[in-house]
């Protein structure tokens, strides 16, 4: 594990660590300690819970869009 990520599982998420992770968390997708870690900083952050809120309307709105394809 690289230096980064370990200070950063043991210290606990900060906002720019949370954002950049919001996708893997809506799509369920991180490790365990990971989403643990993840879910604390939301419990205790009304900044990020809005942001994830946002970002859960974002993938919301996206998936309800038609499926595109390139042309031939």
């Amino acid at each position: 594990m690289n230096d980064h990520l370990s200070s950063w599982i043991q210290s606990g998420p900060i906002c720019c660590n949370v954002a950049g992770l919001a996708s893997e968390y809506l799509d369920d997708c991180l490790p365990m300690l990971t989403k643990v870690r993840v879910g604390f900083h939301l419990a205790s952050c009304a900044d990020c819970r809005t942001y994830m809120k946002q970002m859960a309307l974002v993938c919301e709105a996206a998936a309800g869009l038609p499926k595109q394809y390139p042309s031939p």
